[in-house]
């Protein structure tokens, strides 16, 4: 039998219907198994466990168990490379800094995924940096110390970060732009190296993430003096931020947030988004992530979407500024 006219058309129009219908109810009905949130950092790490502490959250408002995987290496890029390469079926996750999304992908050409291989759903916290000296190998007091020191000895000094092109190392560069000073850079194999370097002596002075050397700056190890946010934190409380001194460096904000692989059904992570919000806006969930020395940070996958199209542009004039050349 042969249809034909307004046969055709109504005949298309069911078809349709009929085959939207399973992928409607599949979107609706997720997630049906566990879920995999991938971490390109090492356990423990503050990245890592603001992982663990959504994943719990995930697993009881959707339904299902949502498991941490550690992917380090290669400066947080092995596991970021492995999300934007997984299926876009809403089963596999990355949770990332900035460092993996943003800032790596512009200093290096050899990487295997774009930015664009990811759909964002939403930021989860922020992490401060403090600006520290060994006072064994520089005693000096403050900051406006310093930088007059530096300024007098270009490149004598040194400082360590967890690697080429990540945060630790590009915040360094933005503030010997903002500052006109020059230090040398000495990059180490992760985080806690550059960290044991700086305390061992083996460089002066470092921006590094706050919570981890809080015991060493009780300990006198390490002198605080100054924090890259624009304002001072709740840790330091007498320690003034950089803008203080610096009004030109206007801060540095070191975010993290949840990613999809691009083409995730938007359904899917609007309800990854609705699950984690309300518990991070929300006195307890607040008060957890400072406990792991973060604080909570929300979006819509749309702001976060709009927040990393600004960093590229900003990071990309740092990078070219400081004369920078991706490798």
């Amino acid at each position: 039998m042969f249809l034909r006219g307004s046969a055709i058309a109504a005949a298309s129009a069911l078809i349709a219907a009929s085959l939207a219908v399973p992928v409607l109810a599949q979107d609706a009905a997720w997630p049906t198994k566990p879920v995999t949130i991938i971490v390109p950092n090492n356990p423990g790490s503050g990245v890592d466990l603001g992982a663990r502490l959504l994943a719990e959250v995930w697993s009881k408002e959707l339904g299902q168990p949502f498991l941490v995987e550690n992917v380090p290496g290669a400066a947080n890029t092995v596991g970021a490379a492995k999300v934007a390469g997984s299926a876009p079926d809403g089963y596999t996750f990355l949770h990332a800094s900035i460092s993996s999304i943003v800032l790596v992908p512009l200093m290096r050409t050899d990487l295997t995924y774009t930015v664009d291989q990811f759909a964002p759903v939403g930021q989860t916290m922020a992490t401060s940096n403090t600006l520290v000296v060994n006072p064994k190998k520089l005693d000096i007091k403050t900051f406006a110390e310093l930088l007059d020191e530096l300024k007098k000895n270009p490149g004598k000094y040194n400082y360590s970060t967890s690697g080429v092109g990540g945060l630790s190392h590009l915040i360094h560069e933005l503030m010997m732009v903002k500052t006109g000073t020059k230090i040398t850079h000495i990059p180490y194999g992760g985080a806690p190296e550059a960290t044991t370097a700086l305390v061992a002596g083996e460089v002066d002075l470092a921006i590094i993430s706050t919570t981890p050397i809080l015991p060493f700056l009780e300990s006198g190890e390490l002198r605080a003096l100054a924090v890259a946010q624009p304002e001072r934190i709740a840790e330091l409380p007498d320690v003034p931020s950089i803008h203080e001194i610096v009004p030109e460096y206007e801060g540095v904000n070191n975010w993290n947030g949840v990613f999809a692989p691009a083409g995730t059904p938007k359904e899917i992570v609007d309800k990854m988004n609705a699950a984690m919000k309300p518990y991070l806006e929300s006195a307890e969930g607040k008060a957890a992530m400072e406990k792991i020395g973060a604080e909570a940070a929300t979006s819509t996958p749309e702001e976060f979407d709009t927040l990393i199209k600004k960093e590229i542009e900003v990071w990309r004039e740092v990078i070219a500024t400081a004369g920078l050349t991706p490798k």
